[in-house]
């Protein structure tokens, strides 16, 4: 198994989010990634450089190419005042930045500031780089420790701390050699990755998470999500119930490795957030640490060169020990 890590994601501070009106801590901080880290080298694991960049022109299969310019250009720390609230203007290249802002954002959990696009661009490149080594046969399994996280970010949306997607850009990447299958395994449902494939046969995008009628993204993630044109068929939702625990769990996920072996798909990416734990702060499933190496057995039972990418995940002191146990269940 090849691990990739960059420390660009230290520069990426966010100094607060808002929820309910309330100015809070941000949850999304940079002992996320080094936690993990650190628990990977103790536990044996042999954590590489980053050695390639991810190309823009990939970047903009994936993302609106006005969306990115704005992330680029973007200069002072900020978040939206206003959202569009009609469909009149839709189709219009704003000029004013508040109105910008309030177009390419859903939420102000997500700041905006300069230099955050180089941070996120680092961030997919990590996934890029080992969906390359895997399309190339060089590794058979490769865990991208990312962060920012990528899969709520929508085509032409930032939010829920995600700012270019990951996980589409990789999965983007693999579909010119064969089908990709995504299985998105975050306490909260993948909005962005099924909004960037859901017109898409190609790709299968499999989200299991908090039923939406009770967490975030709140409008996304319902089970009657099924795709459109090409892709009908190929976007599944399980919400699942407050409470979740290992057992109920681990019969869905069954279900959605059912779903993916009758894709065959030649790839599978794991869109891995750890938020699912009974002590994440802004969880409230019940799954347990050792689960976590059970889930993985029955992932890999697919026997699918496969791409682990990091997503979410808040309790930092015990995130090192769920994905040692994730890995452990890959080996």
């Amino acid at each position: 198994m090849k691990i990739l890590y960059s420390q660009r994601h230290l520069s990426h501070v966010p100094g607060y989010e808002i929820f309910n009106g309330e100015k809070d801590p941000h949850s999304e901080i940079p002992s996320r990634v080094e936690n993990i880290k650190k628990s990977l080298i103790v536990n044996g694991f042999k954590i590489s450089k980053l050695t390639k960049r991810v190309p823009l022109r990939l970047i903009e299969v994936v993302h609106d190419k006005n969306y990115i310019d704005f992330i680029k250009n973007w200069s002072v720390y900020s978040y939206p005042s206003v959202f569009p609230y009609n469909d009149l203007n839709k189709n219009k290249r704003l000029i004013n930045p508040l109105a910008r802002l309030g177009k390419y954002s859903f939420d102000l959990y997500t700041p905006m500031y300069k230099g955050i696009f180089e941070i996120a661009l680092e961030s997919s490149s990590l996934a890029y780089e080992l969906a390359t080594d895997i399309k190339t046969n060089q590794i058979k399994v490769g865990y991208a420790l990312c962060r920012p996280p990528g899969h709520h970010a929508e085509k032409a949306k930032m939010g829920g701390y995600c700012y270019l997607n990951n996980t589409s850009i990789a999965a983007e990447h693999l579909s010119r050699d064969g089908k990709v299958a995504i299985l998105d395994i975050d306490f909260h449902h993948g909005n962005g990755t099924q909004n960037i494939f859901y017109d898409r046969g190609d790709v299968l995008t499999v989200s299991i998470h908090a039923d939406p009628n009770w967490k975030f993204p709140f409008f996304t993630g319902f089970s009657d999500e099924k795709g459109i044109g090409k892709g009908e068929g190929k976007n599944i939702n399980y919400p699942l119930p407050k409470g979740t625990a290992n057992d109920l769990y681990q019969k869905t996920l069954e279900k959605a490795v059912v779903k993916i072996k009758d894709f065959k798909p030649r790839y599978l990416i794991i869109a891995f957030g750890q938020d699912t734990h009974k002590d994440d702060p802004i969880g409230g499933f019940k799954l347990t640490t050792n689960y976590f190496k059970k889930m993985a057995k029955t992932i890999n039972s697919l026997r699918l060169p496969a791409l682990i990418v990091q997503e979410g995940g808040y309790n930092t002191k015990l995130l090192g020990d769920n994905v040692v146990a994730f890995l452990n269940g890959f080996s």
